[in-house]
């Protein structure tokens, strides 16, 4: 066996560079394809490794070839010839070692990472392998066919082992990303490839040529020939092809993958065109049900357009009423009939302000209709004023921030009668109460909505009326108002004119007649001249008192002088003595100067407040509060009398006529400086005036506070 592969070593190094060469060339060929395993990003050094290392083999049998051809010894023996091959020989095991290092660190990211790991570890393994040829020359002083010897050994054992075991190891690493991606068979190709590798680089590799360098002075190609009887060039062959066919095979993963990206594209446009197609029929349908809606928007719309321009025509609450009901029945063809139910006031019984569809032409049923719709609206409303008084008592109010009803004071019964309430100010003052036909379908919730906005600007339209009326009513009592004062001022000019007349006046002309007859009688009797002149004296001392008193009643003079807070403690203790009231004067906050017609209006509400509690009181006890506050003040005046009706002494009597003006006056006078006066009594219990004035920084005089130890 021996003699006939020495015969046929030509035969054996051919097929051994043909199989690495065809390995390569074939990689070479995959490795342009796009994939997502790893191996197609190392592919281009393990190319490079089989193209040169079947190159390498092709020179070796060259160079067997040479000897049996003329002159071809020469060329065989070259020092060109033999470097080149050791250069390919070494070259291709770098190639392999690079092939091994990226297959292990690739993974996309990091790629400068990647590329310092790959000079580290080839650039360490090439040093070594440049420092052994440089060191091994050194010692033994090789001849060139000597040297080129060594320089194969050292090739074999630092860059041929390490890189087939490394490369072998990237392989079999790689073999798992292969059985991942459903590719087993293809793993277990690359897994043959892998031990052909390793028994390539590990076997092959350690019976190099003989030389004098340890080990392969005992472990080298003659020792394997005379163990298997075969040479190692047969076995690096065989391993060569096994690892050629295997890694070929390993190769077509990538056609595999290939096909799975076409169908999963085709799967993919499939699936996209049937989601065009679905996305289509469902615009389609938004589309129309978009349309629907639209239809049903502009119809509500219209109604809700007719509607406010109807309920802007008047402000007469029962004649806008009347029409809006017509209006809505007209607009909401569903709807057979309708009534419209308000109350003046909370403890009244609602009473039916607008009907329509309810009359002796309707029919028979006309009557059980009517009922129930009366039945169920008015129970809206007390249901509705139970529900706000237990909000009122928790300090809350209902405020009306959108048309949308409260939901638990609609009642509706099987969808054919609905009865919604009207909030005016925040209270159920009535409601609206609609029947639907009994051959059309039952109210929905949209239609529900629809009605609770018609509810909503109804409640509006009767709030505007109402506050019209409010303000009507107001500036006739302002104009009675402003009537009655303008007729206290004369009545209070004529009071000064006759005081002036009756008292001053005639102490004034009684003064002057005494100063002539003094003046007469200086010269004569000069004693007399004097008493008179003393009486004088006196009598203008008493009309001086009497102007003072006057002015004092008019406007005292240390609100002027001094502020709220001393005038208000003078008339307190003056108002105490005069009246037999105790009253008290509590002051809170820091004290400061208000304008002049703040400090006014506090101070006259305070004297109209106690000469009520003189006058029809009875109480014992009074007590006057003052709170300063950063941005108010607020002045409360409180006694223990026997009390009285709010409602009955502001409101008008059944000839028109005002009961309590000067409590509408005190009301003036607040509003005319924009504060709020609550005027709070029961029978029994008392009184309380409150008031409440705003401030802003132009409401103070000076900024500065008042100097306790200056009030007297």
């Amino acid at each position: 066996m021996a003699a006939f592969f020495e015969q046929n070593i030509v035969i054996v190094y051919f097929l051994y560079g043909l199989a690495f060469f065809s390995m390569g060339l074939a990689v070479w060929l995959e490795s342009g394809r796009t994939s997502e395993l790893r191996l197609a990003r190392a592919m281009g050094p393990l190319a490079a490794f089989g193209l040169l290392h079947g190159l390498h083999e092709w020179a070796e049998m060259f160079q067997l070839l040479a000897y049996s051809v003329d002159n071809a010894p020469a060329i065989g023996q070259s020092a060109a010839f033999n470097i080149l091959r050791a250069g390919l020989l070494a070259s291709s095991f770098l190639m392999l070692i690079i092939f091994g290092v990226r297959l292990i660190h690739v993974s996309g990211r990091g790629r400068g990472n990647e590329r310092n790991f790959i000079f580290l570890v080839a650039g360490a393994l090439i040093s070594l392998w440049l420092v052994s040829v440089v060191a091994t020359q050194s010692v033994y002083q090789f001849c060139f066919a000597e040297c080129l010897s060594a320089i194969d050994v050292l090739t074999r054992y630092i860059l041929a082992i390490p890189g087939a075991l490394l490369a072998a190891w990237a392989m079999i690493l790689e073999q798992r990303a292969f059985r991942e991606r459903g590719m087993a068979p293809f793993g277990k190709d690359l897994r043959w490839a892998a031990a052909a590798l390793i028994l390539y680089g590990v076997v092959g590799q350690i019976f190099p040529a003989p030389s004098v360098l340890f080990p392969a002075n005992i472990i080298n190609s003659e020792l394997f020939l005379s163990l298997f009887g075969f040479p190692v060039q047969f076995f690096r062959a065989l391993m060569a092809a096994v690892m050629a066919v295997a890694t070929i095979r390993a190769l077509r993963a990538f056609e595999l993958e290939h096909q799975q990206h076409l169908s999963a594209a085709r799967s993919a446009r499939l699936t996209a065109q049937r989601q065009a197609l679905e996305t289509q029929r469902r615009a389609r349908e938004e589309t129309e049900q978009l349309n629907r809606q639209l239809q049903l928007a502009l119809q509500d719309l219209t109604l809700l357009y007719d509607l406010s321009r109807g309920l802007a025509a008047s402000l007469e609450s029962d004649t806008l009423l009347s029409n809006a009901l017509q209006t809505i029945l007209s607009g909401i063809p569903r709807l057979q009939a309708g009534m419209i139910l308000m109350r003046e006031s909370s403890g009244e019984q609602p009473r039916v302000v607008a009907r329509a569809g309810c009359d002796n032409e309707c029919g028979p049923d006309c009557g059980l209709v009517c009922d129930t719709l009366r039945e169920m609206g008015a129970q809206v409303v007390n249901r509705g004023s139970a529900t706000v008084q237990k909000v009122g008592s928790q300090k809350s109010v209902r405020p009306i921030t959108s048309f949308e009803p409260p939901a638990d004071e609609v009642l509706e019964r099987q969808g054919r009668i609905v009865a919604i309430p009207l909030l005016v100010q925040n209270e159920v003052r009535g409601s609206l109460v609609l029947g639907v036909r009994e051959d059309t379908a039952p109210l929905s919730a949209r239609d529900l909505s629809l009605l609770g906005t018609i509810a909503g600007q109804l409640s509006m339209a009767v709030e505007n009326a109402m506050l019209y009326q409010q303000v009507q009513a107001r500036e006739a009592l302002r104009g009675e108002l402003y009537r009655r004062i303008v007729a206290a001022q004369e009545r209070e000019r004529q009071r000064i004119a006759r005081e002036l007349h009756d008292g001053a006046g005639q102490m004034l002309t009684g003064l002057g007649l005494g100063l002539k007859a003094a003046a007469d009688a200086v010269q004569r009797e000069p004693s007399l001249a004097s008493r008179q002149l003393m009486e004088l004296k006196d009598l203008n001392a008493q009309a001086l008192q009497e102007l003072r008193d006057l002015i004092s009643d008019l406007r005292p003079s240390v609100l002027d002088d001094l502020g709220l807070v001393p005038a208000l403690q003078g008339h307190i203790q003056n108002f105490s003595e005069r009246c037999g009231v105790e009253t008290d004067l509590l002051v809170d906050g820091r004290r400061r100067r208000l304008q002049p017609e703040i400090e006014t209006v506090l101070f006259r509400i305070t004297q109209e407040a106690l000469n009520n509690v003189a006058k029809h009181a009875s109480a014992s006890q009074a007590m006057v509060r003052l709170f300063f506050t950063n941005n108010a003040v607020q002045l409360i005046v409180t006694d223990d009398g026997c009390g009285f009706d709010p409602d009955r002494a502001l409101g008008a009597t059944n000839d028109g006529q005002r009961r309590a003006w000067g409590l509408l006056g005190m009301q003036e006078r607040v509003t005319l400086v924009g504060g709020e006066c609550e005027i709070a009594s029961r029978i029994g219990q008392g009184s309380t005036v409150r008031v409440l004035i705003p401030l802003t920084n132009e409401d103070t005089t000076d900024g500065r506070e008042e100097d306790p130890d200056n009030i007297s």
